[in-house]
């Protein structure tokens, strides 16, 4: 028997050449930008104008959610170098970034936080101890620094925590009492540290597989030297007790005695991934969930499959399907939203009830962004919409809707509408709405632009493939709007027939019309500020206009759906 099985057909239905692979999102999830890199417009990002960021971790701690990562001025592990985190009340908004620990003190690592359990109730920040400024790899890693988050969200003094430093004092000689049990009770917890590639921060104490002498052949499988199994892994704990780890590739091992010993890793035939990175979690309603790339070269798109035993999982969906252009330069700098994490048990002190699934990953190895996903885990909507964006509650959250939010766009509920706003002069706001399956579908929105140009797609869409048949652009280059006025748009769409017909405040505008592409039914609309890009690639800006431009804001009042 497998350790893991990933059911369903969507697997083989993976398009590597559409920015989403062509499978359906998961239903209402929402996602934000955290940090945005530009070198136009520093002070609005990390005060430099560093452009790489990348190796994610996220917390929650006192209420707020933290999130951790790695910048470098432009190539991957490359002096100077830096550690940082943003703390949010509700994931949309961020706080501008600020230091995990002081430039030149630490160096990236696969997580940066751990939470010690009452009676001791401490969070801290953890990172690898930087000895000089040369470039860093796994292999050199092992010396940790650590420092307290304190209650009050600021942080404490520097440590030591494993290794020796001229500079720093070891955290046994800290009077503070709850970051010496904290930090003990970290050095002991072998699981959380065999987290970092190869066992590095466990010396003797790493499970045997990394070993090549343990290994038939006398050898570390993988691609190479440094693609082995056993790079990154994510654990959790199935309903029977035995410990589940998943490392890049799809290597997967069990313990079934507390991490003390480890069954030889195996790749699952059916969990398709490559070298980004697997991320596994035990979710808050009981369930189980896989977040990762689907491919075993591309780093897009960013699915997740659930299941309710630890060993079966199904009904793969999209997380994030959005690509846009990767700007700027540098070594090692892969394309799409990738090495994901969430908010282990060891980073969570349980502080918010809410009943949903974060995420945190790199866009691009450029952005950093966060994914909200509602448990339990929903595939598939049914049955017809009638939202009345005066009825929800205002704010961020919007329930049933799929929401990409960049760092320089808004899209929230406000003054009774869904606003959705665009600052971004390369990337866009959108909103989705699914819906049942059906192949007769009369679509009702009524919207406002609140200035006389700017464009809005509205879309009808299908199901696997991702085709979009019916396509509608208001504004855009060829058309002015007329700001601040209400209208009605009115889509009825056949996909048997492979028509539809569009009215405009009761106006026909287009009448049976033919589907742009052909769709098997419909089953979501789709609300743009930008026009279509699949894959964005990469695409080098001038950085001096890489700013916010002047905002475009539409509002949508009201949406029908009828099936």
């Amino acid at each position: 028997m497998h350790p893991l099985v990933i059911d369903g057909p969507e697997q083989a239905q993976v398009n590597p050449a559409l920015a989403d692979g062509g499978l359906l999102p998961v239903v209402g999830a929402q996602s934000w930008g955290v940090f945005r890199a530009s070198r136009g417009a520093p002070e609005l990002c990390d005060g430099r104008g560093w452009t790489y960021h990348h190796h994610v971790d996220m917390a929650c701690w006192r209420g707020r959610l933290y999130v951790g990562w790695n910048s470098c001025e432009k190539d991957e592990d490359t002096w100077p170098s830096r550690e940082l985190y943003s703390t949010s009340l509700d994931g949309a908004a961020w706080s501008p970034p600020r230091e995990l620990f002081p430039q030149g003190v630490s160096t990236p690592l696969r997580m940066y936080f751990y939470y010690a359990r009452p009676p001791v109730d401490c969070m801290l920040a953890i990172a690898g101890l930087r000895r000089d400024a040369s470039k860093t790899n796994e292999d050199t890693k092992g010396p940790l620094v650590v420092r307290r988050i304190l209650p009050d969200h600021t942080l404490g003094a520097v440590h030591a925590l494993q290794g020796d430093s001229d500079t720093l004092p070891g955290f046994e000689a800290s009077k503070d009492a709850a970051l010496v049990a904290a930090c003990r009770q970290l050095l002991d917890d072998s699981v959380f540290l065999e987290q970092q590639d190869r066992g590095r921060l466990l010396g003797d104490r790493r499970m045997k597989w990394h070993d090549a002498a343990a290994w038939p052949g006398g050898k570390v499988p993988g691609d190479n030297d440094k693609w082995v199994a056993g790079k990154a892994y994510s654990f959790f704990r199935r309903p029977d007790g035995v410990w589940v780890g998943i490392s890049k590739m799809g290597w997967v091992t069990t313990s079934a005695d507390e991490g003390r010993t480890w069954s030889q890793p195996v790749v699952p035939p059916t969990l398709v991934t490559g070298k980004a990175k697997v991320w596994a979690q035990r979710t808050s309603d009981g369930r189980y969930a896989l977040v990762y790339n689907p491919s075993r070269r591309q780093r897009y798109p960013l699915a997740i499959v659930s299941g309710a035993d630890g060993v079966h999982f199904s009904a793969m969906r999209i997380v994030q399907g959005e690509l846009p252009v990767q700007r700027y330069d540098g070594a090692d700098r892969s394309i799409g939203p990738q090495y994901v994490r969430g908010i282990s048990h060891w980073s969570d002190d349980g502080s918010r009830a809410e009943q949903v699934m974060w995420l945190v990953y790199s866009m691009s190895k450029e952005d950093i962004h966060v994914s909200r996903v509602p448990l339990p885990v929903t595939a598939d909507a049914s049955g017809g919409v009638g939202d009345d964006f005066g009825r929800f509650s205002p704010g961020p959250l919007v329930p049933g809707w799929n929401t990409y939010c960049p760092k320089w766009a808004i899209v929230r509920v406000a003054e009774g509408s869904l606003l959705l706003e665009d600052r971004d002069p390369h990337d866009y706001a959108r909103a989705v709405r699914m819906f049942g399956w059906a192949r007769r579908v009369q679509a009702m929105v009524s919207l406002r632009a609140l200035q006389p140009h700017g464009r809005l797609d509205v879309e009808l869409m299908g199901g696997v493939g991702s085709p979009r048949p019916v396509r509608v652009v208001l504004g855009g280059d060829a058309q002015r709007l007329e700001a601040g006025r209400w209208m009605e748009l009115r889509i009825d769409a056949d996909a048997s027939a492979g028509r539809y017909t569009l009215r405009i405040d009761g106006r026909v505008v287009v009448a049976d019309e033919p589907f742009a592409e052909p769709a098997e039914a419909l089953c979501r609309l789709s609300l743009r500020t930008g026009e279509h890009r699949n894959v964005g690639g990469t695409h080098r800006v001038d950085a001096a206009g890489d700013r916010p431009h002047d905002p475009l804001r539409f509002q949508v009042r009201r949406v029908q759906i009828s099936t």
